[in-house]
C-alpha cells in the first residue's frame, strides 16, 4: 500500500514539474525537444513501479474506510409512518377547515404491513362538530376507517 502511494505521489510531482518546465520553455526554439524529454520522464515515472517486482500493490478493499450507509428497516418504517401520518393529517385538516369546522386536534394512526403496504385504520379527531368531521374523514380515507372522538 505504501509503495502504491509513493508511486502516485512521484507521478504527480513529475507531472507538475513537467508542466511548469513546459510552460517556461514554450517560447523557445527547443520547445518540441524539451517537451519530448519531459514526456519521457513522465513515462519513466509511470512505468518504474511496474518494473520493480511486478505491478504495484493495489489497495485492498477492506483497507479502505467507508462509512456505513446501512439502515434499520424498523427506523425506515417508523419515519415513513411519521411522515405519512403528518401528510395525511395536514390534508384532512385542510378539508375539515374548508368545510367550516373548527378542528382542535387530529391524529392519524398509520400501519405498514410486512409487504410494505400502508393503511390508515384509525383517526382521532377533536372538533366542535365531531360527526361532520368524521364524515369528511370517512369520505377521504374510506368508510371502514375508524374515527374516534378525542374530546371524550
Amino acid at each position: 500500500m505504501e509503495e502504491f502511494r509513493n508511486s502516485v505521489i512521484t507521478v504527480c510531482i513529475v507531472t507538475a514539474a513537467s508542466a511548469i518546465l513546459g510552460n517556461l520553455v514554450s517560447g523557445t526554439r527547443l520547445k518540441n525537444q524539451i517537451q519530448l524529454m519531459l514526456d519521457l520522464v513522465i513515462a519513466i515515472a509511470v512505468i518504474t513501479p511496474f518494473t520493480k517486482g511486478g505491478s504495484p500493490a493495489l489497495p485492498e478493499l477492506n483497507d479502505i474506510d467507508t462509512p456505513d450507509y446501512s439502515y434499520s428497516q424498523e427506523l425506515y418504517n417508523e419515519e415513513l409512518k411519521r411522515q405519512t401520518s403528518e401528510n395525511v393529517r395536514d390534508v384532512l385538516m385542510q378539508q375539515i377547515q374548508a368545510a367550516g369546522i373548527n378542528c382542535v386536534q387530529l391524529e392519524v394512526l398509520v400501519n405498514i404491513s410486512e409487504d410494505g403496504s400502508i393503511s390508515i385504520s384509525r383517526v382521532i379527531v377533536s372538533s366542535d362538530s365531531f360527526e361532520a368531521a368524521a364524515e369528511i374523514i370517512r369520505n377521504s380515507l374510506g368508510a371502514d376507517t375508524e374515527v374516534l372522538n378525542g374530546d371524550t
